[in-house]
């Protein structure tokens, strides 16, 4: 008889209460719980390995009990697939045990967000006896650690191997989906220079189609005929029609720009300065498109009054406009949204309720909240989890915290302590204390040496409850609270920030202060653009400098604002697309969000260097 410890509890009987159902023809009860696996039902897979360990028993019973720990992992249940594991008792020197113990515990370092330690686990390739299932299982884990890394090439390399060991139609689809979404986030010219490094194989094939796909993204007449070109190169590259069909289904109808298009902007009020940077940036767009001549831009004045807004927009569909872009202040996109449904196509220049989808209106902006999100989820896939934050006082500083705590707790990371500072302060030295629990160290010291009666030797210890902090700061206050958090005896901490942090020009002397800031921005900012237009940073850089480098963030909007109308279609219809901007790798949402991935980098030595160029 088995003994208790390889039964499921009741509790966990509970949670994972549903059958699998009765074995397929001709499919063993062991066959069905590994596809039940595959298919992601992972605690109906754990249900039906641990009663198939229950009837077994030597090293059938170990396999059983590694495979029902690697389902319990990712199902959540860690500590259930730590116990199972430990059950399993130890693999000695049999490969296919050793294989299954190996998987189990890479699923429960993957659940626990150690990338590098499931990479390390899983060094070895599997024995060509192993079976394929394990195989494919094996090399999708490696795809997600490298995922977690932010290691996009190697996710794909990853999965063009796993690909060989999959048999189901559906399963191949979604593993090329998988495939491309990863290329996808790499920049045209990463994957140039990526593919010129690499042997002509399988990853360089859907390095070549990607690249096809991203540089003639808005040309569908050329792009069939890249795409044919590329089929002669590849003849016999594993692809499925279906990714094929969506671009050869392309028509220039679907692309087409409009060709009257109204710019609302508050070219006068206390918006004034950023309309101008916006404006600047639309127009020298613009006039970098080949076909400006058939298309009309004809900006107005919605002013400082959002109650104004309706009438204005009025105006702009009165005068023929096809397509609104803008206004850019928040109340008056509210106004605007109010007025369903919209006349016609419209992307305003800031954000709404997330949850809110507005007939014909787009959104999309520079939003500090949708930063403060990203460097939420950055530090989560850093396996940070206990988070303490250090934003300024007032309404900004109120909402950006609002975002990264939402989005921080949603995952499960935790708060343990969070404090505001005074932005006009140079001296931020109280709040850091407060921080850092660095008060209670100094109570403590002086209660021990009151009651020894005696001057005894202190140094100040930091609490030790914190993974990070998240700072929401702009350059003068970051220059000063990096260097103190050092002071305080939090050097080695990590710190995560918004791109606020960053003036956006190189001043090594100055940044030097702020190393070890890591922060995520955009490729204009970066220097790290993909798009042709990299003649635009030349031409408008002297409207910069005169209107200020903080604007030019806003600059790169009003690129992206005029570039994204014609490829709004593309990305609403297929979900994979993306759009490699000026202020980001573009993407849209459910809700017609346009949504902006980052570039992650951390100051070294003064300067922003890319995380994936910094060697340990």
């Amino acid at each position: 008889m088995m003994t208790y410890r390889f039964i499921l509890p009741a509790l966990l009987l509970a949670l994972l209460a549903g059958c699998a159902g009765p074995p397929k023809s001709g499919v063993t009860p062991f066959d069905q719980a590994e596809n039940v696996f595959a298919n992601g039902q992972y605690t109906d897979a754990a249900r039906s390995f641990s009663q198939l360990a229950e009837q077994s028993n030597g090293i059938e019973r170990q396999a059983l009990l590694f495979r029902a720990a690697a389902a319990l992992a990712r199902a959540d249940l860690l500590p259930q697939a730590r116990q199972f594991i430990e059950n399993a008792g130890d693999p000695a020197n049999n490969p296919r045990l050793v294989m299954l113990a190996n998987l189990a515990k890479g699923h429960l370092a993957l659940m626990d967000r150690l990338p590098q330690d499931v990479l390390d686990r899983l060094k070895a390739a599997p024995s060509p006896g192993t079976s394929p299932l394990h195989q494919a299982e094996f090399y999708r884990l490696r795809a997600d650690a490298y995922t977690m890394l932010g290691n996009r090439l190697e996710t794909a390399r990853e999965l063009v191997v796993r690909e060989k060991y999959l048999t189901d139609k559906s399963q191949i689809q979604q593993n090329q989906h998988a495939i491309w979404e990863a290329l996808a986030s790499l920049t045209n010219r990463a994957l140039q220079q990526l593919r010129s490094a690499s042997a002509q194989d399988t990853l360089a094939g859907w390095m070549q189609l990607v690249q096809i796909a991203k540089s003639y993204q808005l040309e569908p007449e050329q792009l069939q005929i890249e795409l044919a070109k590329w089929r002669q190169t590849y003849p016999q590259h594993p692809v499925q029609d279906d990714i094929l069909q969506a671009f050869a289904s392309r028509k220039q109808a679907d692309v087409k720009s409009p060709d009257h298009i109204a710019l609302l902007l508050p070219i006068t009020g206390k918006f004034a300065q950023a309309a101008a940077a916006l404006r600047d940036g639309f127009l020298a767009a613009y006039y970098e498109h080949t076909n400006k001549g058939k298309q009309a831009i004809q900006i107005y004045d919605s002013g400082d009054d959002p109650k104004k807004v309706r009438q204005v927009y009025q105006k702009a569909l009165d005068d023929g406009a096809q397509f609104v872009v803008g206004p850019l202040d928040k109340d008056a996109v509210k106004e605007l949204a109010n007025e369903a449904p919209l006349g016609v196509p419209t992307l305003a220049l800031n954000y709404l309720n997330e949850n809110e989808k507005y007939t014909n209106l787009y959104q999309f902006g520079l939003s500090p909240e949708e930063e403060a999100r990203q460097v939420a989820e950055r530090a989560w896939l850093d396996g940070h989890v206990y988070a303490a934050a250090l934003v300024p006082a007032g309404p900004w500083g109120e909402r950006v915290f609002a975002s990264f705590k939402e989005r921080w707790e949603h995952m499960g990371g935790i708060i343990v302590e969070e404090q505001a500072y005074d932005p006009s302060q140079n001296d931020f030295s109280t709040p850091i204390q407060m921080l850092l629990n660095l008060n209670d160290s100094q109570h403590r010291y002086r209660k021990m040496s009151t009651l020894l009666k005696e001057d005894i030797k202190f140094q100040p210890r930091r609490r030790q409850d914190v993974d990070f902090i998240f700072l929401a700061a702009f350059p003068r206050q970051a220059r000063a609270i990096r260097p103190q958090l050092k002071f305080f005896h939090a050097a080695e901490l990590p710190v995560y920030a918004t791109s606020h942090v960053f003036t956006g020009n190189l001043n090594p002397e100055r940044d030097r202060d702020m190393d070890g800031i890591v922060f995520g921005d955009m490729p204009w900012v970066l220097s790290e653009s993909s798009s042709n237009i990299r003649s635009l940073r030349t031409e408008i850089e002297r409207h910069i400098s005169e209107a200020g480098s903080n604007l030019q963030r806003l600059y790169a909007l009003g690129i992206d604002s005029f570039n994204i109308i014609a490829a709004l279609n593309p990305l609403r219809r297929y979900s994979y697309e993306r759009y490699d901007g000026e202020t980001g790798s573009l993407a849209l949402d459910d809700k017609l969000r346009i949504q902006r991935q980052l570039s992650w980098v951390t100051f070294r030595s003064g300067q922003p260097t890319a995380l994936d160029q910094i060697t340990p």
